[in-house]
């Protein structure tokens, strides 16, 4: 059903409520923890000063998978832990998520036994996950299996599964569950400061950023999960950190679908710069990346560099003959990686996360991944009954699917010109993303909903002015609003041109 942005609002802003969690933030481990939370019978909101998902959590490389680098590293926790979300993912989120199958090929002949090894302990680790098992590949079954394959000497290759997804739906589907089982979930709503009451933090204060209306929020337990802004957060509020994030930007390039025809992903084990290299085909297009670059703190919307793009179209040239004119889109996201406040060297920056309990009672969760969110949400709710003590039961994320709770399938996605929509289409898919989705800019809209800015960013550009049209109406734009989404928009898509 859907519901305005106003009664959301009057809900948020009821004074006299007292909520048992507050969470900041509705990235990844925001949601999956408002998600916990409110499974349990607890009465939650979760508040994101932006879009849902609108910063490093719609910006993956699309992948819910155990971490073969981490593999290469003897992180077999971190591993195995990743690998049991994944399956979970996969069950409670099918809808969202799919199975994906890899293929590694090599050019030294021993190699392949190398990475078939380590692939078996990755098999062994995820156990009896229904996903299939690795394989060895002779260089005709790999040319097979990745039809543009251009490496010489290839000797042959290791396939093996992991899983892919989409990062801004799930997003949204888990916002819409929060709200369907008794919760709150508001974007564009910014959280101004904490509140103290005897030294501890009993809520937040929250600014409207549509309409600039100021309330405050109290709550038994504040939960900060603003990922790579959690530094910000802290040091704004002076809060003690045990803790810091830092931050990595990884970068993307988006390609036509003909670079890499098959069914199958292609992983480069090893590049120029010690990391993994991945070829990905998500909605009729093929998403390459990542890079590895540390950064000097958090921006909401990183782009990459000129030396990421040039590093990048060397590799994917190198492995299948990818050009600069193959690019339709590209973009970047920022990782959160945690390690002790007071440490000098990046060395131990980890994609682990940490609970932090400051002294004044704020809970913080630091670090992580997709892969790993319904976990952290489940630690932070766990964390929160221990010391606050909140009065709810085990978690129960683990076995539940979210379209049984609310959640919608998508239905306002664009994928490319032979799925093009009538006009009456494209209206039904802008209304849906407005009015169940939480759409409140035309960003959102061609970024996050129909995703077509990642994917093609002229095509994004050349439809907007249509989109706006159509979103006027629906959110109630004069036409000084709807322009300024309009000029807004193409700032933002012009940092997702090639060769930018």
């Amino acid at each position: 059903m859907s519901e305005t942005r106003a009664s959301i609002l009057e809900e948020a802003a009821k004074n006299s409520l007292t909520w048992d969690v507050l969470v900041i933030g509705g990235g990844a481990t925001g949601l999956a923890t408002a998600w916990d939370a409110v499974s349990r019978g607890l009465r939650v909101a979760v508040i994101e000063r932006g879009d849902f998902s609108n910063a490093t959590s719609s910006r993956s490389t699309k992948l819910l998978h155990g971490g073969v680098r981490y593999l290469q590293k003897g992180e077999l926790d971190l591993v195995k832990e990743a690998l049991t979300e994944r399956e979970r993912l996969l069950r409670n989120a099918s809808e969202f998520a799919r199975p994906l199958r890899f293929v590694l090929p090599v050019t030294q002949p021993l190699a392949r036994y190398y990475y078939r090894f380590g692939m078996f302990l990755y098999d062994t680790l995820a156990g009896s996950s229904g996903i299939a098992r690795a394989e060895l590949l002779s260089a005709g079954e790999t040319r097979e299996r990745l039809p543009g394959i251009a490496l010489e000497s290839l000797k042959g290759a290791v396939a093996y599964s992991d899983a892919q997804f989409d990062d801004a739906a799930l997003a949204i589907a888990m916002a819409q569950a929060i709200r369907h089982c008794g919760g709150l979930a508001l974007n564009y709503a910014a959280v101004t400061r904490l509140l103290e009451d005897g030294g501890k933090i009993s809520g937040i204060a929250v600014k409207d950023t549509e309409s600039g209306e100021e309330w405050e929020m109290r709550a038994k337990v504040v939960i900060n999960a603003t990922g790579i802004f959690s530094n910000e957060l802290r040091s704004e509020n002076s809060i003690e950190q045990q803790w810091s994030v830092r931050t990595s930007r990884g970068s993307h390039l988006v390609c036509r679908r003909e670079v890499l025809p098959g069914g199958h992903a292609l992983i480069i084990p090893k590049t120029q710069d010690g990391r993994v290299l991945f070829a990905i085909p998500w909605k009729r297009h093929v998403v390459i990346g990542t890079t590895d670059v540390p950064t000097d703190g958090p921006v909401n919307d990183p782009s990459p560099t000129a030396e990421e793009v040039g590093f990048i179209l060397k590799e994917a040239g190198r492995a299948l003959g990818v050009t600069a004119k193959d690019v339709t889109s590209q973009w970047a996201g920022l990782r959160p990686l945690v390690g002790r406040a007071n440490a000098k060297s990046t060395a131990a920056l980890s994609r682990k996360h940490v609970i932090e309990i400051s002294p004044k009672g704020l809970i913080s969760v630091l670090g992580g991944k997709w892969t790993t969110c319904r976990k952290m949400g489940e630690d932070a709710i766990d964390a929160a009954i221990r010391h606050h003590g909140l009065k709810a039961g085990n978690s129960t994320t683990a076995t539940r699917r979210l379209t049984d709770h609310g959640a919608r399938t998508p239905n306002y996605e664009i994928m490319d010109e032979s799925a093009k929509p009538s006009p009456e289409e494209l209206e039904h898919r802008v209304a849906e993303a407005c009015h169940f989705a939480y759409a409140r800019t035309l960003e959102d809209v061609l970024t996050r909903r129909m995703r077509l800015l990642q994917l093609d960013a002229n095509r994004a550009i050349k439809i907007a002015p249509q989109v706006a049209e159509l979103m006027a109406p629906e959110l109630q734009w004069t036409p000084s609003e709807k322009q300024k989404m309009l000029d807004d928009f193409l700032k933002t898509a012009a940092s997702y041109l090639p060769g930018i």
